[in-house]
């Protein structure tokens, strides 16, 4: 699950009913002997990729990208003293 998910201590602590100090003891405990029956090292991909080279530098074989997501415009108060005063 800690692979696959990548759960933050707390929630296993809340999924798995014991303290999240344990849940982090068991999963670096655990790991080297799951990384053994494997044959392979668990490891998450790399997430942060902040410029669309850096994107095409890491996977030079795609062809296309979709992005499915609406921007929405919203209303901010520009008055910084009316903001204050509502606070």
């Amino acid at each position: 699950m800690y692979c696959k998910c990548y759960p933050t201590f707390d929630l296993m602590s809340v999924l798995f009913e014991f303290d999240r100090s344990c849940a982090h003891d068991w999963v670096h405990r655990l790991m080297p002997i799951l990384e053994t029956a494997l044959g392979q090292k668990q490891a998450l991909p790399e997430r942060k990729i902040h410029s669309i080279e850096g994107f095409l530098a890491k996977f030079a074989d795609v062809q296309a990208v979709i992005i499915d997501g609406t921007e929405r415009p919203v209303q901010r108060p520009q008055d910084i003293a009316f903001v204050s005063q509502q606070v």
